[in-house]
C-alpha cells in the first residue's frame, strides 16, 4: 500500500512539474514587446519577425528583427540592427551590435560585439571586439579586447591579459605572452627579461 500511496504522489508531482512548465509557440510576431502574438515570458522554437523590438524567454531558430532581445538562452540565428541575449549564444549573430551577457559557441558579426563569458568561435568587428572571459579568435577594424585568447587576435589595436597564440595589429598589447606579437609595437608587461617592448616582432614561449 505505501509502494502505491508513494507512486501515486510521484506521478502528480511530475504532473504538477509539467503544468507549470510555461508554452512554447512556433512562430513570434512583435510590433514593440509586449505588443506582440506571444507573450514576453514565453520561448519561441521557431521563427520570431520583430518588427520594431521583440522579447522572450529563449528562442530556437531564426530571430529576425529591428532590436531583438532573448532574456536567456537563443540557439540559431539573429539578424538585426541590435541583437541582446541575456545568457547564453549557440549559432550566430549578425548586426550593428551584438551583446551576449553569457557565452558564445560560434560567431558575433558586426559593428560591436560583447561577450560576457567565454567564446568558442570567433568575433568579427567593424569597431569593437569585447570578451570578458576566454576567446579563441578576434578579428577587427578597430579594437580586439579579452580577458584570455587561445588562437589569434587580428585588429588595429590588441589587447588581452593572457595570450596564447598571435596578435598581429599596429598595437599588441597584453601581460603575458605565450607564443608571438607581429607589429609596429608591442608590449608583454608579464614577460621574462628586459625586452618587454619591441617593435615589429615580440616572442615568448
Amino acid at each position: 500500500m505505501k509502494i502505491i500511496w508513494s507512486t501515486a504522489a510521484s506521478l502528480l508531482l511530475c504532473a504538477s512539474a509539467l503544468a507549470a512548465e510555461p508554452p512554447v509557440y512556433p512562430f513570434q510576431l512583435a510590433l514593440a514587446s509586449p505588443v506582440a502574438l506571444v507573450a514576453p515570458e514565453h520561448s519561441i522554437n521557431g521563427l520570431r519577425l520583430n518588427l520594431l523590438w521583440g522579447a522572450n524567454e529563449n528562442v530556437n531558430g531564426m530571430d529576425l528583427g529591428l532590436i531583438n532581445y532573448t532574456a536567456h538562452n537563443h540557439r540559431g540565428l539573429q539578424l538585426g540592427l541590435v541583437n541582446l541575449v541575456g545568457g547564453d549564444l549557440a549559432g550566430f549573430n549578425m548586426g550593428a551590435v551584438n551583446w551576449t551577457g553569457g557565452q558564445v559557441s560560434g560567431s558575433e558579426v558586426g559593428f560591436v560585439n560583447w561577450a560576457g563569458g567565454e567564446v568558442a568561435g570567433t568575433q568579427d568587428a567593424l569597431l569593437l571586439n569585447v570578451s570578458r572571459s576566454k576567446v579563441s579568435y578576434q578579428f577587427a577594424l578597430g579594437l580586439s579586447w579579452a580577458e584570455a585568447v587561445e588562437g589569434g587576435q587580428f585588429g588595429v589595436v590588441n589587447r588581452a591579459t593572457k595570450m596564447t597564440g598571435l596578435q598581429m595589429g599596429l598595437l599588441n598589447l597584453t601581460g603575458e605572452l605565450q607564443g608571438l606579437q607581429l607589429g609596429l609595437l608591442n608590449i608583454a608587461t608579464e614577460k621574462a627579461g628586459f625586452w618587454k617592448v619591441l617593435p615589429f616582432v615580440n616572442a615568448s614561449w
